[in-house]
């Protein structure tokens, strides 16, 4: 289950992982045959068909519960040692109350056992890690919240890479030379709210591109990528503050249904058009969106950015109140122009130079994708 919903997550959002199943089994005789109809299937029929049912329901995520009928026919078989005695007893409906087992289940080599699931050391006390982490406003955080926080984060960045590989295939379709000599991010001076643009210009189509876009998952991005990827992701994480909305799971949210929407319009389902055909039309049809990959990548970063320590109240309440941000930024968005600025200047130092170089193969580049990046946030101030 692990392993799948984790292949599942990045396109269903990271509390896919959260998922589980309950198993319940009994034995005994059964009645099967088809049943007739507009909709005719094979069917079981009988008590242990729902007995079976009243094992599942009155179990728990991740256990294989099973009856006694079927812990008996284990025993009998010298499997014994696969099951153990539940503690309670459990009302089944029908049946009053039934003694019942759990089977007992091993974690595959590189798993981690879930919270409710029952492992080899399915007696013994699981122990909580003493790793703690401080978010941007120095409140300490527990075990729980670094699981969670992991999550989410990992999902970014398998998110992201896979837009990056996306980048990189479009480039090669060029022969782009990427220019490590641009002064990247550092020499804008302007507020955030001055660079808003009208309209942003797209790239035209092309086939040859778009043949190399559709290839790039059997991509690899380079080591040091993935390795800065996954440093400034967590560091945007660390850089939210822990308020009741405005937070890092938010973001991660904002990013999830950015991300369905984007799909949905980049890889929109036209029938009756040819390859060739259903290329250029999604492309017209997307306002070009299905060519250019980098302005993909800007709006789930900017997803990604957009609320970062943000302080949990409103602009208004910001200006009102004299707030420092309030007064940098002349009183306009300041919380959105905050973020923005604080985000580029994370990705604009030297450790990420790799990864912006990724993004960015030219300084054209770098002024399109910040360009994308503040209309996107800025769009967020309603």
């Amino acid at each position: 289950m692990g392993p799948l919903t984790r292949q599942m997550e990045v396109r269903l959002g990271p509390d896919t992982t959260k998922l589980g199943f309950r198993v319940g089994l009994h034995s005994g005789p059964v009645t099967a045959g088809v049943l007739r109809g507009e909709k005719s299937r094979f069917q079981l029929f009988g008590d242990t068909v729902n007995m079976a049912s009243r094992m599942e329901s009155t179990g728990k995520r991740n256990y294989i519960q099973v009856s006694n009928s079927t812990a008996s026919l284990l025993r009998a078989s010298g499997k014994e040692h696969w099951i153990t005695k539940r503690e309670d007893m459990v009302r089944a409906k029908g049946k009053g109350l039934v003694q019942t087992y759990w089977v007992k289940t091993s974690v595959p080599p590189g798993e981690k056992s879930d919270e409710n699931s029952m492992g080899d050391s399915f007696d013994s006390e699981r122990k909580s890690s003493s790793k703690t982490f401080i978010s941007a406003d120095g409140d300490l955080h527990g075990d729980q919240d670094n699981r969670i926080r992991k999550t989410l984060i990992e999902w970014q960045v398998e998110l992201l890479s896979r837009l990056l590989k996306r980048i990189i295939a479009k480039r090669c379709s060029h022969s782009s030379e990427v220019q490590h000599s641009f002064d990247v991010f550092a020499s804008e001076k302007t507020m955030p709210r001055e660079e808003i643009a009208d309209e942003v210009k797209m790239p035209s189509f092309n086939t040859r591109t778009s043949l190399r876009i559709a290839s790039s998952q059997y991509m690899q991005l380079p080591p040091e990528v993935l390795d800065q990827l996954e440093d400034f992701v967590t560091s945007v994480a660390f850089l939210y503050r822990d308020n009741s909305f405005h937070n890092y799971e938010h973001a991660c949210h904002v990013t999830m249904s950015a991300n369905k929407f984007l799909t949905r319009v980049v890889d929109p389902k036209v029938s009756g058009l040819d390859d060739s055909s259903q290329q250029a039309h999604s492309y017209e049809y997307a306002y070009g969106l299905t060519g250019d990959p980098l302005t993909q990548f800007a709006i789930i970063f900017s997803a990604l950015i957009h609320d970062i320590d943000h302080q949990g109240v409103s602009n208004k309440q910001l200006t009102d109140e004299n707030n420092r941000i309030a007064i940098m930024y002349n009183g306009k968005s300041p919380a959105e122009q905050n973020s923005i600025d604080l985000a580029f200047e994370v990705l604009g130092s030297s450790q990420y130079r790799d990864l912006v170089s990724c993004i960015c193969v030219d300084e054209d580049e770098v002024k399109r994708f910040r360009q994308l990046v503040v209309n996107c946030v800025m769009a967020t101030d309603m």
